[in-house]
Parts: C-alpha cells; sequence; structure tokens
C-alpha cells in the first residue's frame, strides 16, 4: 500500500487505520502529556515500555526517527553503526515537525509517518532495549490519548504497510562500546583462528607457524625469520644440550664459514654427498674473489685442519668441540619451515679420540642425549637406530640416528644423529699423533648435530586445531595470568593480585606473563594465548579475587579447576604432569603408525595406508634399491584417496634399522628379495 494515500490527521484516523490493519491494542484516553515524564504517570498494563520519539535532521534534511526506551540514554555512537556521522545531526524544531510528520513538538510518534507525503523521514531506528517488552506505549497522532500495541504489529504491520524502513540496534553509547568491542574481537579472531583442521595438515602447519608467532617469511626462498617465540625453544634446547655434553668434557667453540674448494674436495665420497647442496661465494663488490668459498654445509673439513695441528700426542686426546651455527644446504625446491630450510641453526659436535672403542661409545652416549632431548624437553618420541649403508653420512664408518614419525601422515623424519667417522677424515687430513708406545697412529673420530628441525617436529606432534601446543619445558611462558576486570571490582586491586601471584610464581622459577593489555577482551586473550600454546592459563575475575583462588585453564587438554592461592606451589609438578602426559600420547600415536610387513603386499599395504613398516631385510644395497623405486613406482598407480583420505605418493626409503629388535633367525627371508634376513629396518615416506 502506498503511504500516499494514507493520511492520519488526527487520533480518531489512527485508531481505524489501526483496526483495518488488524492491530490489537490497549487505549487509554487522558489530559495531554507533551513529555516523556508526564506519559510515565499514566498506568499502563504490565509488560508495557514507555516510549519516548526523537525526530532528528541531517543538514540535507534528511530526517530521522528514534523510538527508545524511556529509560534509554541515547548516544552518539549509534549514528556511526549506520554509516552517518552524530555531527550532523539536530534535534527538529517545530517547524521541521510539521513539515516532515505534519504533527507538532510534544506529539511525535511513529504513526505520523504516514503523514510523510514527502519521504523525508528516511530511517526509523527502533531501540534494541524495546524488544525485551510485551508492548509499546505510543501517541496515536495526538498526545490525549495513548495505545499499547505489540513492537512486532507496529514494525510487521503498521510500517510494513507504509513501506517504511526501520532499524532495530543499541542505543546507549556505554552498551554499545560494549558491542562494538565484542564485534572488533570476533573479527580479530577471525583473522587470529587456524581456518583449517589439523587433517589438512600442510596448510595447517603453516597457519600455526606464522600465528602462533614462530615464523615469519623472509624474500629468499627457503629463509625464514625465527621469531622470539621460536628461537626462545632453541635456547631451551642449546642450555640442555650444553649441560649433557659438559658432563662429558666437551667445550664449546666456533670456526668461520667459509670453506676452501681444495678442503672440501679431499674426500670423494664426502664430497659426493654433499656437492649438489653447496652455496658458493664468487665475489666481493664488483670483483672476483681469486679462489670461490663455499658456505658450510658441515665443519668436518673447515675444523680438521686445525685438529691436525692441536693433536700431536695422545695425552692431547681426546678432543671434543662443539658449535653452535648456522648452515647453508641449497639443493631442494621445497621448502617447509623448521623441516626443510636452506639456511638452518644446530649444534655441531666434532671429537677425535685415541681408541675406536673410545669414539664408538661416544657415538653412543650422544645419540642417548638427543633421545633425552625430545623426551624430557620436547615430548616427542624416538627410536634410536643405525642408517643402512646408502643412507649413512657421507665419509663416515657408520651412523646412528634418533628418528621420529608424525602421527599425522606417517612421514619419518630424521630428529637427529651422531656419526662414527671411523680414521676416514683423520688419514685426510693427517690428524696423527704418537701413541704411549711412541708409534704414529690416526685418530678415531665422531661428528654429531641436532637441528631445528626438532623445533618441527614438536609442533606437529603436538598441535591441534586450535593452534600450537607446548610442552610446558620450552614454553616462553609456562603460564599466563590474564585479569578479567570487571564492574563490581577495583581495577587497580585485581592488577595488584596478578602481581602478587606472578611473583609468587617466579619465586618457584617459573617463567610467567601477565595479560593486563586494556584494548583487547578477554575471550581474545584466551584465543591468542591458546594459539601460542602456553601451557597454563590463569584466570582471575570477581569471584576467583573474593575466594582468594584462581581458575587453572590447560593447554593440552581442556582441563579446568580452581586452586586457592596458597596451594598455587602445585603448579610445578601440574607442569611436570602435563610433559608426562604428551609424551605418553604421543608415544601411543607413534607406536600406532609402525606396521610390520612379511612380505611386499603387505608392505604396500601399510605404506599406502601412510604407516612405517618394520621388516626383516637382507642388508642388501641392491634390495634397498630395488624397494625404492619399485615403491614408488607402485605408489603412482594406486587410487588417490582411500576412505575419503588424499593418499601420499613417493618411494618408501630405509629410516633406521632400530637398535632394540628381535634376533633374526636362520631361514627368516627379506621382505621383498627372500634371501636370507640380517636385520630389521624400518621404511617409511620421509621428510
Amino acid at each position: 500500500m502506498d503511504n500516499n494515500n494514507i493520511l492520519l490527521p488526527n487520533k480518531q484516523a489512527c485508531l481505524e487505520q489501526l483496526t483495518k490493519l488488524g492491530i490489537n491494542y490497549i487505549v487509554h484516553h487522558h489530559d495531554p502529556v507533551p513529555t516523556i515524564n508526564d506519559v510515565v504517570k499514566i498506568q499502563m498494563t504490565d509488560g508495557t515500555a514507555y516510549v519516548k520519539n526523537l525526530l532528528y535532521v541531517d543538514k540535507k534534511s534528511n530526517y530521522y526517527l528514534i523510538l527508545a526506551n524511556h529509560t534509554t540514554q541515547v548516544g552518539k555512537l549509534f549514528w556511526k553503526t549506520l554509516g552517518l556521522s552524530s555531527g550532523n545531526m539536530r534535534l527538529s524544531k517545530e517547524e521541521q515537525i510539521s513539515e516532515a510528520l505534519k504533527s507538532s513538538k510534544g506529539n511525535v510518534n511513529p504513526f505520523a509517518v504516514a503523514n510523510d507525503s514527502n519521504n523525508l523521514v528516511k530511517n526509523i531506528i527502533i531501540d534494541e532495549e524495546l524488544t525485551k517488552f510485551k508492548r509499546l506505549a505510543l501517541h496515536p497522532i495526538e498526545n490525549t490519548t495513548t495505545v499499547e500495541i505489540s513492537l512486532d504489529d507496529l514494525q510487521n504491520k503498521f510500517l510494513k504497510s507504509l513501506n517504511k524502513k526501520y532499524q532495530v540496534i543499541q542505543l546507549t553509547d556505554e552498551v554499545l562500546e560494549q558491542q562494538l568491542e565484542q564485534q572488533k574481537d570476533q573479527q580479530n579472531l577471525q583473522t587470529l583462528a587456524i581456518t583449517v583442521k589439523k587433517s589438512d595438515f600442510s596448510e595447517w602447519y603453516q597457519q600455526v607457524i606464522r600465528k602462533a608467532e614462530l615464523i615469519e617469511y623472509y624474500d629468499v626462498s627457503g629463509c625464514y625469520i625465527l621469531r622470539p617465540w621460536a628461537y626462545f625453544i632453541w635456547e631451551q634446547i642449546q642450555r640442555y644440550f650444553d649441560d649433557l655434553i659438559r658432563i662429558e668434557d666437551v667445550e664449546n667453540t666456533y670456526f668461520p664459514m667459509f670453506l676452501q674448494a681444495k678442503n672440501l674436495i679431499k674426500e670423494k665420497n664426502f664430497v659426493d654427498g654433499f656437492k649438489a647442496e653447496v652455496a658458493w661465494v664468487t665475489k666481493y663488490g664488483e670483483s672476483d674473489l681469486n679462489e670461490p668459498l663455499a658456505l658450510r654445509p658441515t665443519s668436518e673439513t673447515i675444523m680438521y685442519p686445525a685438529f691436525a695441528k692441536w693433536v700431536q700426542s695422545h695425552r692431547d686426546l681426546p678432543l671434543k668441540v662443539n658449535q653452535w651455527t648456522n648452515v647453508v644446504r641449497w639443493e631442494f625446491k621445497y621448502p617447509t619451515p623448521f623441516i626443510r630450510t636452506r639456511e638452518f641453526l644446530w649444534q655441531e659436535g666434532h671429537t677425535a679420540h685415541s681408541t675406536k672403542e673410545e669414539a664408538v661409545k661416544q657415538v653412543y652416549t650422544i645419540l642417548d642425549f638427543y633421545e633425552q632431548v625430545y623426551g624430557e624437553l620436547l615430548a616427542v618420541p624416538v627410536i634410536k637406530g643405525i642408517k643402512t649403508e646408502s643412507e649413512k653420512f657421507a665419509g663416515g664408518d657408520f651412523t646412528t640416528t634418533v628418528e621420529t614419525i608424525i602421527p599425522q601422515n606417517g612421514r619419518g623424519l630424521q630428529g637427529a644423529t651422531s656419526h662414527h667417522l671411523g680414521q676416514n677424515f683423520s688419514k685426510m687430513f693427517e690428524i696423527n699423533f704418537e701413541d704411549d708406545k711412541k708409534q704414529k697412529t690416526f685418530a678415531w673420530q665422531t661428528s654429531w648435530g641436532i637441528t631445528t628441525r626438532s623445533i618441527g617436529a614438536m609442533i606437529m606432534f603436538h598441535g591441534d586445531d586450535k593452534g600450537l601446543v607446548l610442552p610446558p619445558r620450552i614454553a616462553k611462558y609456562q603460564i599466563v595470568i590474564i585479569p578479567i576486570i570487571h564492574k563490581d571490582l577495583d581495577e587497580k586491586q585485581l592488577n595488584e593480585r596478578c602481581e602478587q601471584i606472578k611473583q609468587m610464581l617466579i619465586k618457584q622459577k617459573l617463567r610467567v606473563h601477565i595479560d593486563n593489555r586494556d584494548n583487547y577482551s578477554p575471550g581474545w586473550k584466551f584465543n591468542k594465548w591458546e594459539q601460542k600454546g602456553v601451557p597454563i592459563r590463569l584466570e582471575i575475575g570477581p569471584g576467583e579475587f573474593k575466594n582468594n583462588e584462581v581458575r587453572v585453564v590447560q593447554r593440552f587438554d581442556n582441563k579446568k579447576y580452581q586452586i586457592k592461592i596458597e596451594e598455587l606451589n602445585q603448579l610445578n609438578q601440574i607442569l611436570d604432569n602435563i610433559h608426562n602426559a604428551m609424551f605418553e600420547k604421543a608415544k601411543i600415536e607413534l607406536n600406532q603408525r609402525i606396521k610390520q610387513a612379511d612380505n611386499w603386499k603387505e608392505f604396500m599395504t601399510q605404506l599406502n595406508l601412510r604407516n612405517t613398516i618394520l621388516t626383516k631385510w637382507c642388508e642388501s644395497q641392491g634390495c634397498e634399491q630395488q624397494v625404492k623405486d619399485k615403491s614408488g613406482r607402485e605408489s603412482k598407480e594406486k587410487d588417490s584417496q582411500i576412505d575419503g583420505q588424499v593418499q601420499l605418493t613417493g618411494s618408501a626409503k630405509t629410516l633406521c634399522m632400530p637398535l632394540k629388535q628381535d634376533e633374526i633367525k636362520d631361514g627368516e627371508k627379506c621382505f621383498h628379495c627372500d634371501q636370507q634376513a640380517k636385520r630389521y629396518v624400518l621404511w617409511g615416506r620421509s621428510y
């Protein structure tokens, strides 16, 4: 119905129109009530809101009618939510009310918009508070009568019949500020949130490392910025491992990163293993170097000329040094932060011994240390083993390793390696000494290293759909305290209580942070610190403040409970319990990805189910290569999905021959070539 055909000059016409529209109403006749203070003196039925009606006009003569609960403090912020400026708005004068509504001051009401024949009223703004009432008290054109009608009838019968636009919004600045803050928080949370499940593993990993503020991308492919949240983890690994190797009298040192080509090519097997990865410096300024210099892919050939100078007698042995440094390896095409990068951080230890037995013992001692780093710090289980001949360190005698398996995709991940170099490098670099029998002999050597790849393994094992989950022993903040500000709680006293608790926990050697930023809500902070993986969150609101307690929320399992402030000395034990629970869960997940196979069909079935496979094996390098080639071909021929899950492709390779394994008996065959088996070996696709 066109509102130009409806004019309501008086209350009688208005009441007749309400009846015609099927609107039920209760009518009250009374003396004139020109102000809201007069209106509220009229007795209405229960559940009825007294409505004040305000007509605003902007500089372009557009009118806006506001219907507000009589107790509402109409602010200015709501104009912004409408895309308008409060500075352009003025309350209408008498002549403007007459022009727009054919009404007068003291008689402004929503029914008068029927008289807006020129469509001057652009919007009718209804107070959100009015939605809480059964009915509204409104004047039908004249202030000598009041009717009670429902908001629904006003909107969906009366205003709809006039084709008039209306909006229900919050009008109070204080409440609107809270709503706008909540909306901002929600928008921030949407930006903050991990947008995929962990099952979408590659994208999930990329989002977690960025949004948990571990990594920032850099404009050289394969190189990344380790942000403080990540570098602290590396520092914890450094401190822990340094304490272990000091037991072995290993000393830290530093060698230059540049390597002369003549030293790099001294050992053919060694250089063949690294030549594809070596980056070279060929210029300085506009000039060519006289001789290109390699950036170290590893430091054997950098260190060992110095070893030859330092070792002259058996009394100079053992020589044990370690350095914490960076390495550059440039061969690969598809980098993954922490896992495969062109530059990475590591430690590399190098030792020289007078006997083979001492060197071998050193190799396995260091391997045990690496197992401790993963288990005691990162809560990541590993499998100790020996690499096959084709997978061992180039130029070494044998390589031991700690391997782990990423539960989400079943890929193997080499965690750290400890190499027995034999006398290969000592002969090459003339690291010889006079033994106690005055005989010249060559030193027995080891080298060993762990890298920032260990951080990637930790992320992959423990993270969940919300983001990072940090084991307590490597978290920069083990505990974050979040004060929950409330109108019934003095903010200064609340912050003082938080600081008091922080100092108590610091005395317990815990790493604690208070997040009392006033530009983020508690909900946003909860989500942010969950995403960053902080093991424990302490919440302190009015209830906790009153009862001298805190609310504890554990990141790992989302367990929530209250603790009295005097019982906060439990937190050290709680953090240890969290670490142990994370480790046990990870061990179960790792073991679920190890399957046994006795023949090729079983092997490929388990490989295509994203598992690693333990098999009996003949130790033949030819057999090993055949397995790699054949598994690669067959993986490309299978269905791309099994049970709706995208399948991995690629060759299987040997990960290690586990140190703990059953004895192979005579007559037991290699799973692939049916020759006599010699050892068990673990196969899988790997990073």
